[in-house]
């Protein structure tokens, strides 16, 4: 692999609550990030796509990959982690109706996990199994674009970029955020983020 695309979806209606493996269609907000989405990347060479498999992700990972005359691979493992009982609420609602279990989460969220939601490390388990994968291809001069969500792009980015949790986080906040990514030479993190790019 020569060039890693790190891509966030565009914006659904569940925008601003916990969506994790709810599967919401985008909406005309993002419809029309994915429509400058695409423009961005016109000029990009893609050799490969793999996406989530989830309906916001997938329905980004169609239109790039038609655009690009690739077929895209689509991969439940690089879905977000499931929050469970904490699906499609706001942060508000979830300090509103689970208080104490908010405080633990809130404290440290790779230990707590919330009623009937995925346990962080298996999480971070799944993503670091198929980027490990990346990393190791054997094939260098391939661009391969990776289609996702805001959790896995964060984990992602401080696993494997040496980028700290909140700068992370951030780098990840907005849809249809693009983050383009080189190898390095040595040094404790595999690739480098180079260029970031967002619709707005």
């Amino acid at each position: 692999m020569r060039r890693l695309i790190l891509i966030r979806h565009a914006a659904t209606d569940l925008a601003g609550t916990f969506c994790g493996h709810s599967d919401p269609d985008l909406n005309p907000t993002g419809l029309a990030q994915l429509h400058a989405l695409r423009r961005r990347l016109d000029s990009c060479p893609l050799d490969r796509l793999l996406s989530s498999d989830l309906l916001r992700a997938r329905r980004c990972a169609q239109v790039l990959a038609h655009q690009h005359r690739i077929q895209p691979m689509l991969d439940p493992a690089l879905r977000e982690i499931d929050f469970g009982d904490w699906e499609g609420l706001r942060w508000d609602e979830i300090q509103a109706r689970f208080p104490a279990q908010a405080q633990r989460w809130l404290h440290d969220f790779t230990t707590f996990t919330p009623p009937h939601a995925e346990p962080y490390a298996h999480f971070a388990a799944r993503i670091r199994k198929q980027a490990d994968a990346w990393l190791h291809e054997t094939s260098p001069s391939t661009t391969l674009a990776v289609l996702t969500h805001r959790g896995v792009l964060q984990l992602l980015l401080q696993t494997y970029c040496g980028v700290e949790a909140a700068a992370a986080w951030q780098l990840a906040s907005r849809y249809a955020t693009v983050l383009f990514c080189v190898r390095t030479d040595g040094g404790a993190a595999p690739l480098a983020v180079h260029e970031t790019w967002h619709p707005d």
